[in-house]
């Protein structure tokens, strides 16, 4: 049984139309969380058994015009292919991208958008010190 889902944040309807397109191609359940669910549990969200909604209504500002992808039950094979498939249809890179964990599958939308924003930013120095060494 096909049980890989896909939590879509902030996306443009654009862009959501061809996400959408390609979960459905390959066997994804996919849900666009609205900004009034960003401070649910990402669990909640996915159906994850003893993780319950907490009710909140988040009414604060959108990612900031980034899109999260959140999935679960995606094997790398699938991943992969996913993911190139959402490049072919034209949605380009998706940045901000995370795997439900059992770490982070209690996180709310909001916590997720941080993290993702701060390895983001913690890659991007790396790859930048490691050019500097290259140059050098």
């Amino acid at each position: 049984m096909n049980n890989s889902v896909a939590l879509l944040y902030n996306f443009n309807e654009e862009k959501l139309k061809m996400i959408k397109m390609v979960c459905m191609m390959m066997q994804v359940r996919f849900k666009e969380v609205a900004r009034a669910e960003y401070e649910q549990p990402l669990g909640a969200l996915l159906g994850i058994s003893g993780i319950e909604n907490h009710g909140e209504v988040y009414q604060g500002e959108e990612f900031s015009g980034r899109n999260v992808w959140c999935c679960m039950d995606f094997d790398g094979s699938k991943l992969q292919k996913f993911l190139i498939a959402l490049q072919r249809v034209g949605v380009g890179r998706i940045e901000l991208k995370a795997m439900i964990t059992e770490n982070n599958k209690s996180w709310n939308g909001l916590a997720l958008y941080e993290e993702l924003c701060q390895e983001r930013e913690a890659f991007k120095k790396m790859e930048a010190e490691r050019r500097n060494k290259v140059q050098k």
